[in-house]
């Protein structure tokens, strides 16, 4: 409350009670906000008391709160990454018992008895593995990528199936957001095999239902939409492609912006290619497209450029790419109908009549119902399409069937042309002669590098040198060449892939009783090409050397188990060195483990530390200070007094006060 105006005594009694009234009800105020104050402990409790103040504890009440969510997330991070962490060194540790045992059952000192104990011991490795590949916590499976909530790994045929799918699950961690508290079994076991991957581009046509943002585009960077400018005889029409979002979006804009000048020009997806737009003015008229502004629209279209009337002018190729939409038929290559394939793994066969399936999805799901361990995925260039063995113990194989092709239109033929030597035999490779020197004379003696030899039924020979071949159609090329060297005809004798099934095939058409291939020199290479034998018909189908193992820890303990049942010293020392690569992969995991699990350490301290600066910010914006209120209050009291005392003696004044 104020002091009293100077001329207060010159006023009416009213006036006067009325202005003294007014001041001691602002101080009555003042001390009713006051006492509020301090019974609440905080400087305003209602937005309107401070607007500013009010708004900005809101937003760090928001904010403390989620750094409170989290806190929360980051300790159950930590919690994960830390069993995570244990899990990998349970898994270290059983590797290198494996392993131990393997290498005490090398060379002498060991028989056919002992090794078959010791393959019971690495049963029991491969079902403790088993149990700590579906460890979890709280629903969270360690191993399960990004499909956690589920067992990744579990029985199936006659091995193990990993049925799980990405790198590892995301939480809201903050800081470290890009932080994965789970892991791939493929990253910490090996547990899908990535050697099929297509030899082809399948180059899919667009369709008009084709998005945009699966278009490469002319320029290879996308399709940046924007506005493009289309001039029909001399008269520029502004196009807004930026809410375009699939190809037909463009294609429709485009020709109604051409018919507002000539009503026939069309706009269509070019049928020739069908990877590219085509325009085509009636007679007599010119079209011209180009970027408007600073847009690049339509030159990632590749429509830049003058269209004659009377003609059809295409585009530049926008190279589509590969999609779970992709109609089958839209794929470059692929004979009409589709034929069907043959998968073979755990032992088991399935065929697949593609005919029966109009896109690339319907295609994955229909190989994943076949319930044998194969996975069709899209490549990441969005090019081709890869098939990975899922099982392992199992040896998968893709076959054609009876002549057919669509396993090679598609690019996913496991023993093609393209396939590499060195993938055959579970990756043991193909033996292959070179440099052979002649004992005597110490000259280089070619005829010791021959690999092996093919004694046809009239009694020729051919004897072939595959020298440093590196893929089946190499050794194809080659065998050719001999046969021709040795003056047999394409009409005799020629080599290819086997018509139905996997392997090398020789056809033989000349007269007598059997074809025989065996290895010479000690090679060998007739046995790891699977083409060793002999038989009295006109071809001799060799049989698949090259099929697809999951290159992981399951399946090396399961062939080290087998070969320790059978007695098998070269099998033995082979997983026993597989394992090598299994330890290396599981500390490299522990490490990445260990990495995020810092990670995580270091952004839930940062998180602490931001949470106590916001709520010390909040705290000098909302709590009130005792001290400046205590004696804001005893002010008040003071004045209200003082206000009290002024008012009855300003009031009891009369005119009679004021006389002489």
């Amino acid at each position: 409350m104020g002091p009293n105006p100077a001329n207060l005594a010159r006023v009416p009694n009213l006036l006067a009670s009325q202005i003294a009234l007014g001041g001691i009800q602002r101080s009555n105020r003042g001390l009713l906000a006051v006492q509020v104050q301090l019974a609440s402990g905080m400087q305003f409790t209602r937005p309107s008391d401070n607007a500013i103040g009010a708004s900005s504890v809101t937003v760090l009440d928001d904010l403390i709160e989620r750094r409170s969510q989290r806190g929360v997330n980051l300790a159950q991070a930590d919690a994960v990454l830390n069993s995570l962490d244990a899990s990998l060194g349970d898994v270290t540790d059983i590797l290198q018992e494996a392993r131990g045992i393997g290498l005490s059952q090398i060379g002498i000192g060991s028989d056919a008895a002992t090794r078959r104990n010791q393959s019971a011991v690495i049963d029991s490795l491969i079902q403790s593995l088993s149990q700590i590949a579906n460890r979890e916590q709280r629903g969270i499976h360690y191993f399960g990528g990004d499909s956690h909530g589920a067992e990744p790994f579990g029985s199936l045929l006659n091995g193990l199936q990993y049925r799980a799918e990405g790198l590892g699950m995301r939480a809201d961690l903050g800081l470290a957001s890009d932080v994965r508290l789970t892991i791939s079994g493929e990253q910490a076991f090996g547990a899908l095999s990535a050697r099929v991957r297509g030899d082809r581009d399948l180059d899919p046509s667009m369709t008009a239902t084709t998005r945009l943002s699966d278009l490469r585009g002319a320029t290879g960077v996308g399709i940046r939409v924007g506005s493009i400018e289309v001039e029909v005889n001399g008269t520029p029409v502004l196009v807004n492609l930026g809410d375009a979002d699939s190809v037909e979006d463009v294609r429709a804009a485009i020709q109604t912006a051409m018919q507002t000048v000539d009503p026939l020009a069309t706009a269509t997806i070019d049928p020739a290619t069908g990877d590219r737009f085509a325009i085509t003015p009636s007679a007599g008229n010119t079209v011209i497209i180009r970027d408007s502004n600073q847009a690049s629209a339509a030159g990632d279209l590749g429509l830049v450029g003058t269209y004659v009337g009377g003609a059809t002018t295409t585009g530049a190729d926008l190279d589509p790419r590969l999609t779970t939409l992709t109609s089958l038929d839209s794929l470059s290559g692929l004979t009409s109908p589709r034929g069907t394939l043959r998968i073979r793994n755990g032992g088991q066969v399935r065929e697949l009549n593609l005919s029966q399936y109009d896109t690339v999805q319907e295609f994955q799901n229909a190989v994943a119902a076949l319930n044998i361990g194969a996975r069709v995925e899209i490549d990441p260039d969005g090019r081709r399409l890869n098939v990975k063995n899922e099982l392992s113990g199992g040896h998968m194989s893709i076959e054609e069937v009876g002549g057919g092709t669509i396993a090679t239109e598609l690019g996913i033929r496991s023993f093609a042309l393209s396939t590499k030597l060195a993938d055959f035999a579970d990756g043991r490779g193909v033996k292959q002669s070179s440099g052979s020197v002649d004992a005597i004379t110490g000259l280089p003696d070619p005829a010791a590098d021959r690999d092996f030899r093919i004694t046809l039924k009239d009694g020729r020979t051919i004897e072939v040198d595959i020298g440093t071949s590196s893929t089946v159609e190499d050794v194809l090329s080659l065998t050719m060449a001999a046969a021709s060297a040795a003056g047999v005809s394409i009409a005799d004798f020629s080599a290819s892939l086997n018509a139905d099934g996997n392997g090398i095939s020789f056809t033989d058409n000349t007269p007598g009783a059997k074809t025989f291939v065996a290895s010479i020199n000690n090679s060998g290479t007739a046995e790891a090409l699977g083409i060793a034998g002999d038989t009295s018909t006109a071809i001799l189908a060799g049989t698949d050397r090259a099929t697809v193992a999951v290159d992981g820890a399951f399946a090396h303990l399961m062939t080290l188990r087998d070969a320790l049942l059978a007695n098998d010293e070269a099998g033995i020392s082979f997983a026993t060195q597989r394992l090598e690569a299994d330890l290396t992969r599981s500390a490299e995991a522990r490490a990445s483990v260990g990495v995020r699990a810092r990670r995580v350490v270091d952004a839930a301290s940062r998180e602490s530390e931001l949470s106590i600066q916001d709520m010390s910010l909040r705290s000098s914006i909302q709590d009130l200070d005792y001290a400046d209120a205590a004696t804001q209050l005893a002010s008040l009291q003071q004045q209200l007094q003082a206000g009290l005392a002024g008012a009855s003696r300003a009031v009891s004044m009369s005119l009679l006060d004021f006389l002489r």
